[in-house]
């Protein structure tokens, strides 16, 4: 059955190349061990979902929401260079790689910077990854945040570091004691929730809200509060707000977007934006409205959020890669993940990661906050490039 179907595909994928722009569907690459096939996302067949499946489930790696189909397919209703690298071995599938092509010849996670934890799903190994960029014509692959448990990647990394969690896997509770215990911040939140309760309103919190125009309020506080921060407006970029609608949209028994809202009587104190798949609810875009800032709303929107997804069989809330403070409040577990590059050529691999420790480096500088000002100011979508 998969062979009929790759046969299928490279008669589509040929006539496909005449017509269409670098980026489109290509010719399978067959080579040994693996023939690679690229596909967009509204082409995947039961079979390849079912193998997607089953590759996800062979893994706890991969529980992650951005591993799941759903993701991808949302990605490839609000962008049209969205492919899927997919390697098989005597018919059968054995790696996926979801990517996007950002410039011609140049690819990144599916999703962008919006993806938090990918790579390879199923056979990591430099063979299979060169292969499917050569399939996809790509001369690149670079990542931000790929799955490092093994070094089988390890000569593409320039850094490696942490990806944060909550492990609720002994239960709310446990996880209670030891938030508490490990945060002041934690242990007097209770406080500060009354007195929101008392001082504006009574205090209430919806895990999942599927109003759409909650969903703009938030991107709203979230696109201020970038402009506050002299941070790129993210969701100012419209494939990217338009995906956190997309994922709000979907219903998926083990996918679905999930919109939390914080109320202290008719007032929207706070909100959050995250994705929920298997046992993972990952915690994406969290906000609050700055006139309630003593309450710390985000530090009980967090809270509520845990022990909701706890109820629901939630085993892990993860809260992304980086080493923000907050992080270390919530988080008692990690896992490795790298930033590098991909391609085939060692030299521009070494120049690349040249650049990357320089603009480290400058990240570095005394006079940072005062920069970024400026630079934001001058140029309001400098660093935009990253969500071309």
């Amino acid at each position: 059955m998969m062979n009929s179907y790759l046969m299928n595909s490279t008669t589509e994928s040929i006539e496909a190349a005449q017509t269409e722009s670098p980026v489109a569907a290509r010719p399978i690459v067959r080579t040994q061990p693996c023939n690679i096939q690229i596909v967009r996302p509204q082409s995947l067949s039961g079979a390849i979902l079912e193998d997607w499946n089953r590759i996800r489930r062979s893994n706890t790696v991969f529980n992650s929401p951005y591993f799941d189909v759903e993701f991808t397919k949302a990605v490839g209703r609000v962008r049209d260079d969205v492919r899927i690298a997919i390697a098989e071995t005597d018919g059968n599938i054995v790696g996926i790689l979801p990517f996007q092509e950002n410039t011609p010849g140049h690819a990144v996670p599916v999703g962008g910077l919006l993806n938090d934890w990918h790579g390879i799903m199923g056979k990591q190994d430099p063979q299979t990854l060169e292969l499917m960029l050569k399939a996809a014509k790509l001369d690149s692959f670079k990542f931000h945040a790929i799955d490092a448990s093994n070094d089988s990647l390890a000569k593409y990394y320039f850094r490696e570091f942490k990806s944060h969690y909550a492990d609720l896997s002994d239960g709310w509770e446990a996880y209670r004691r030891w938030a508490r215990k490990n945060s002041s911040t934690i242990k007097r939140q209770g406080q500060k929730t009354r007195g929101l309760g008392r001082e504006v309103g009574e205090v209430r919190f919806e895990f999942e809200s599927e109003d759409p125009l909650l969903l703009e309020r938030l991107i709203e506080l979230k696109r201020t509060r970038y402009t506050n921060s002299n941070t790129f407006d993210i969701l100012g970029v419209r494939w990217a707000s338009d995906l956190l609608r997309e994922i709000h949209r979907v219903r998926q028994p083990n996918f679905r977007g999930i919109l939390s809202v914080l109320w202290a009587g008719d007032e929207l104190v706070g909100a959050h934006f995250g994705m929920l798949t298997n046992d993972i609810l990952h915690y994406w875009f969290p906000v609050y409205d700055p006139r309630f800032h003593k309450y710390s709303p985000g530090t009980e929107m967090l809270m509520q959020s845990a022990e909701h997804a706890c109820e629901l069989g939630a085993r892990k809330l993860d809260l992304g890669y980086g080493d923000d403070a907050y992080k270390f409040k919530f988080c008692n577990a990690s896992e490795p993940v790298a930033f590098g590059m991909a391609n085939f050529n060692p030299l521009s691999r070494a120049i690349a990661r040249r650049q990357y420790t320089f603009r480290n480096h400058l990240k570095q500088i005394p006079m940072k906050p005062l920069v970024k000002r400026i630079l934001r100011r001058l140029y309001p979508r400098f660093g935009g490039w990253n969500f071309r």
